[in-house]
């Protein structure tokens, strides 16, 4: 005769056993990112594109990137196919996210997103306390430098 094994499960053993194994199980890196290049990459591509239409070379740009401190993980400086690489990487991911988008607008049985016909406007009192230009070009200045400091920040040496 079969033994009949238990149909109930003890729930605070089994999570004490799963982050148990969990603990030693390897840390499986692919697929993620581990330096911080590819995100430096993704949020400099303009920049990096800037300088390809400039004439600028990979070899330049991967020396210049390395210099601020971005190296591959076994610590070497970033080399021109390596930064390729990541930018085409980058495009490509660019890319599937713009056909998955296009993909899920086409589809029947998914509503496409709000629209609204009808245009924003201040209240009247908000509109007093702002001057015309000055509120929105102090504004624009502002995200300007935070958008500029974020980037120095990803491109700072460490």
């Amino acid at each position: 005769m079969i033994a009949m094994r238990p149909v109930h499960l003890d729930s605070s053993r089994l999570i004490r056993e799963a982050h148990k194994a969990q603990a030693v199980r390897p840390i499986n890196l692919v697929g993620r990112e581990t330096t911080g290049v590819t995100a430096a990459v993704r949020s400099a591509l303009p920049v990096i594109r800037k300088l390809r239409l400039a004439k600028v070379t990979w070899s330049a740009i991967a020396a210049a990137i390395s210099e601020q401190g971005l190296v591959r993980s076994d610590g070497s400086p970033l080399t021109a196919s390596r930064l390729t690489a990541i930018v085409s990487q980058v495009e490509r991911q660019r890319q599937r996210r713009e056909e998955s988008a296009a993909a899920r607008r086409r589809r029947p049985d998914v509503a496409p997103l709000a629209t609204h016909d009808s245009t924003l406007s201040v209240s009247p009192s908000t509109a007093a306390k702002q001057s015309p230009n000055t509120a929105s070009a102090g504004a624009e200045e502002e995200l300007r430098r935070t958008a500029l400091a974020e980037l120095h920040a990803l491109l700072r040496k460490e």
